[in-house]
């Protein structure tokens, strides 16, 4: 019974911890598709680098979303 508290304890903490980790949100713009988009620091691939172009960094989602609503409304990115 001990072991099943335990993974259940595990499996309920690691999503926790997973957004615990997006120390920072970014709006990023895809050269290859022309848009743009919300994403955290740590799910931007280092490799694709030359495909994908910072446009801001925000310390909460909230934050990012409101700088990427602005940009489509500016008409400097697209959804």
């Amino acid at each position: 019974m001990k072991k099943y508290l335990v993974a259940a304890a595990l499996i309920l903490a690691t999503p926790q911890s997973l957004l615990a980790q997006a120390d920072a949100f970014l709006v990023i713009h895809d050269n290859t598709t022309n848009a743009c988009r919300v994403v955290a620091k740590n799910d931007l691939p280092a490799s694709q680098g030359a495909r994908y172009k910072q446009l801001g960094q925000y310390a909460s989602m909230d934050e990012a979303t409101a700088a990427l609503d602005s940009l489509i409304g500016q008409g400097a990115c697209t959804k």
